[in-house]
């Protein structure tokens, strides 16, 4: 059975290096798969555990020179967050590189007469600053590999040995400075992301009660709590594990899980999410979910297969590259032999261009055959998409789906609680026969005290909403279909719908009569109220469409979705009655699951489609779709684990978010991917045209590097294009 485990390898910082480490793992069997990280510096490995385990992984990658740490499975942001400090210094080699390469330009400036003083200041700030990138293209070499460290060394070699010294101490101290600046911008952006998931306390309040029945309260780590325990969560902490309230109200901040800007409001029943910020007032809750499977915890380890997941444009990308370097490095030796070898048999203008030329224009193509900041600019890019998605409440499982939703055309909608609350709310009291509408509410809500039925609980909730009286009824008996009956003061009623009143074993007298007909909306539900003798009024209930749906739904259209469709297992008039409210033009109602699928899978061939549901029976139909997208955190966890993005928050909104953060990313990747393109074939041009220098093609390529990386993660920062 295959396992995997996650790698902290501080050493991998350019995609180049994957390609060294894939090569290493040739030779170890049972080593299925490699996945990198490049901003955290992790590595996924999946492997066959009969044949290799993690611990020799990890030996093997740090005798190969990457030295390499086995992370915990659940994701331990703080850990992460305290391996990368806010401020890196300049390491020694490159201040003492620094200062060398100084004294060389003021020696060189002030003409000494000392001839070979200002020669080895320049080769001692060359060696000096490339050190680290000369160990770096050993432990390549030694696998037989040449990646950009090994090129610049070369490249910086060749300059000095053509007596060129400035030019290489030059290059390779830029060469040093930029890697520094890289790895600091990637550190800044991880720890960004980082700082998402770093939000569970420490501690935790454990209620407990003991024999005696005196309460008590424990200060203990919340690994320790388990399930239906107690927990205090006193105002402004945050909130230690998934729980549900038991008593108390306050207001919670859930931005960091759902995207909800403005305070949830919580009480008796609510749910709690672990690393939410608890407001003014106390709650006590009982844990639903332990640490390490908390909603939180859910989060940061779909952050972290969504990070290791390659995109489309990130496997183009690794392809292209590939095909690249062995092309711009043959280039490059045909640039250094040919024209020698021309000049000697005395063909052309050859001749004219000193032999020492030729070598330099062919060590500044070896600088520039690194894709360095083509292959590093993708997978920037996407991760912070990934992360601005992620603090707006969307997580989605891959570059893959998120590329997808920038070409959504068609959306297919689930009803119940998705488009609607998917809770019946009390709608509209009719009294009858003298009775008040306060009356006829609350004397429904008595029978139905301890009651699950939703119809039930929607009664009970708005009596309670409404501070009307609720007093238990005597003698509450369930009829199976029809209501309830029951006694409150000496009196028997009955509750229920119209065909209650047609039942003959009941004995009741005939009520049927037009009052009991249901002439309320076409996705209402009526309940009646009466006694044996007189009907004392109706309640309307209806599962109401969200707020702000139709809003969402005219924003998909805007955004370019051609076609927005319910498809629901719900009867036709409640359908077509909700989709009337929310502006859907198109409506397949009495769908069974199958039916579904095989609607998903006719829009699909047509244009690229994206199911929303959230629902067990939604499930299949998620799978289908081009894209699945699980709706609300209320949402099944079967939906969620089968759906490609998961919306935290039941705002239909935020699927039109989605497309945007997709589309934004897109660009980003063009332009990216454009200019370090466009970088590589101008330097090779002014290389073979003998204008480039080699200091020139560092600058050039780590300053692209430098560049795509800041593009990419303005998607972090939210930046608009």
């Amino acid at each position: 059975m295959e396992q995997s485990a996650t790698f902290h390898i501080p050493a991998l910082d350019c995609p180049e290096e994957l390609a060294l480490i894939e090569r290493s793992f040739r030779r170890q069997p049972g080593i299925q798969k490699v996945s990198p990280d490049y901003l955290a510096r992790d590595l996924r490995v999946d492997f066959d555990p009969d044949q290799i385990d993690s611990t020799t992984i990890a030996q093997h990658l740090t005798a190969t020179g990457f030295p390499a740490t086995i992370k915990l499975a659940v994701v331990d942001a703080n850990a992460d967050l305290s391996d990368q400090p806010r401020s890196r210094p300049l390491p020694a080699t490159m201040v003492i590189g620094g200062t060398l390469l100084i004294a060389a330009f003021i020696s060189n400036a002030f003409s000494t007469t000392v001839g070979w003083l200002t020669p080895a200041l320049a080769i001692a700030a060359a060696i000096v600053a490339g050190i680290p990138v000369a160990t770096s293209a050993w432990r390549a070499l030694k696998l037989r590999s040449l990646d950009i460290q090994v090129l610049i060394t070369i490249a910086a070699a060749g300059a000095i040995a053509i007596g060129d010294y400035f030019e290489a101490a030059t290059a390779m101290f830029l060469f040093a400075f930029s890697l520094w600046l890289e790895n600091l911008s990637l550190a800044r952006a991880n720890r960004a992301i980082r700082s998402l998931v770093a939000l569970t306390p420490t501690m935790a309040h454990r209620a407990s009660t003991d024999a005696t029945g005196a309460q008590s309260i424990d200060d203990v780590d919340p690994r320790a709590l388990h399930l239906n325990e107690t927990v205090l969560i006193r105002p402004g902490e945050r909130i230690p594990v998934d729980g549900e309230v038991q008593s108390g109200e306050s207001v919670v901040n859930e931005s960091a899980i759902t995207g909800e800007s403005l305070p949830v409001e919580k009480r008796a029943g609510s749910r709690l999410y672990a690393g939410s910020l608890n407001g003014e007032g106390a709650l006590v809750a009982k844990v639903t979910r332990t640490a390490g499977n908390t909603t939180l915890d859910g989060i940061g380890r779909l952050i972290e297969q969504a990070r290791q997941a390659r995109s489309p444009t990130e496997r183009f990308v690794d392809a292209f590259s590939r095909r690249y370097t062995p092309a711009v490095i043959v280039l490059a030796a045909l640039m250094m032999i040919v024209p020698l070898l021309l000049t000697r048999a005395g063909i052309g203008w050859w001749e004219t261009v000193a032999w020492s030329t030729w070598i330099e224009r062919g060590l500044v193509l070896l600088v520039v055959a690194c894709p360095c900041a083509l292959v590093i600019s993708t997978p920037v890019t996407i991760v912070s998409a990934l992360y601005s998605a992620t603090r707006e409440g969307i997580l989605v499982k891959g570059g893959e789906f998120l590329e997808k939703a920038a070409g959504l055309r068609q959306v297919a909608l689930d009803k119940t609680g998705t488009l609607t609350t998917g809770m019946l709310s009390v709608t509209n009291i009719e009294a009858l026969n003298g009775f008040a509408a306060d009356e006829v509410l609350s004397t429904a809500a008595s029978l139905e005290l301890h009651s699950e039925h939703p119809l039930a609980r929607a009664i009970v909730r708005s009596a309670e909403t409404r501070g009307l009286t609720v007093a238990s009824a005597e003698s509450v008996t369930a009829l199976r279909g029809l209501g309830v009956r029951g006694t409150i003061g000496g009196r028997e009623l009955f509750l229920g719908n119209a065909r209650l009143f047609a039942e003959p074993t009941l004995g009741l007298p005939p009520l049927v009569t037009s009052a009991l007909k249901n002439d309320g909306p076409e996705l209402s539900t009526v309940a009646w109220l009466a006694t044996k003798e007189k009907l004392i009024g109706r309640i309307d209930l209806a599962d109401q469409p969200r707020e702000h749906t139709a809003a969402a739904i005219q924003d998909l259209r805007s955004l370019g979705v051609e076609r927005v469709i319910m498809l629901t297992g719900d009867n036709t008039a409640a359908a077509k009655a909700v989709a009337e409210q929310v502006g859907i033009h198109e409506v397949q109602a009495e769908l069974l699951p199958q039916d579904k699928i095989e609607r998903v899978k006719e829009l699909s061939a047509a244009a690229r489609t994206a199911m929303v549901g959230d629902g067990v029976n939604d499930a299949p139909a998620l799978a289908a779709a081009d894209i699945g997208i699980a709706l609300g955190g209320q949402s099944s966890d079967t939906a969620m684990e089968t759906a490609d993005v998961v919306i935290m928050s039941p705002e239909l909104g935020k699927v039109g978010q989605l497309v945007r953060i997709s589309r934004r990313c897109r660009t980003i990747l063009k332009q990216n991917i454009t200019f370090s393109l466009a970088t590589k074939l101008a330097v090779i041009a002014l290389a073979v045209a003998g204008f480039a220098t080699m200091w020139m093609a560092v600058l050039a390529d780590v300053g692209a590097s430098l560049i795509v990386i800041a593009n990419g993660i303005r998607m972090i920062r939210g930046g608009n294009l």
